[in-house]
């Protein structure tokens, strides 16, 4: 399925809709959407090996939470916050499988502009919840996806070259 791209840039909207505008129900919601992409998906060994860069972001996530850049609205760490990042990781093989393959500067800037402003719409929605100044709390999102994208690209591009899956 040549434009499977789109169904999954379908499936991580559609989870970060719910998780931002619905956070109590976005777990199961989105825990669906994911079981739907591994229906349809023509690469689920691929989409199952890249989820192990997943304890990255949930790592980063956690100590963003324990420093107090942002926090929880129920407290603790959300599970529709660990069910994102699966979706987001798995996109690296879909649509966003063209930042895989671009420069180590190209995923910086993508990551300081589109993870910082995805955060940032995400509190602005309710589903976190800013505990410093938003000049502070942008410029701190800006600086970890800035550094986060590009490790992200780098580990993607080293499970693909050990041990191809096919």
């Amino acid at each position: 399925m040549k434009l499977f791209w789109i169904i999954n840039l379908l499936l991580f909207q559609l989870c970060w809709f719910s998780a931002a505008l619905l956070p109590q129900y976005a777990a199961i919601i989105m825990a669906g959407l994911i079981a739907i992409h591994f229906g349809l998906s023509p690469t689920r060994k691929q989409d199952m090996k890249v989820l192990l860069l997943v304890p990255i972001g949930i790592a980063v996530d956690k100590l963003q939470l324990e420093v107090g850049g942002f926090e929880s609205v129920n407290q603790g760490f959300p599970v529709w916050l660990l069910l994102l990042w699966c979706i987001f990781i798995i996109s690296l093989n879909h649509s966003l499988k063209w930042l895989t393959e671009r420069s180590l500067l190209v995923a910086s800037l993508f990551g300081a502009v589109g993870g910082a402003s995805s955060y940032w719409a995400g509190i602005q929605f309710g589903s976190l919840k800013a505990v410093w100044s938003d000049i502070w709390l942008v410029l701190s999102l800006m600086l970890v996806w800035s550094l986060l994208m590009p490790i992200f690209v780098i580990c993607h591009r080293q499970l693909q070259l050990s041990n191809p899956i096919r």
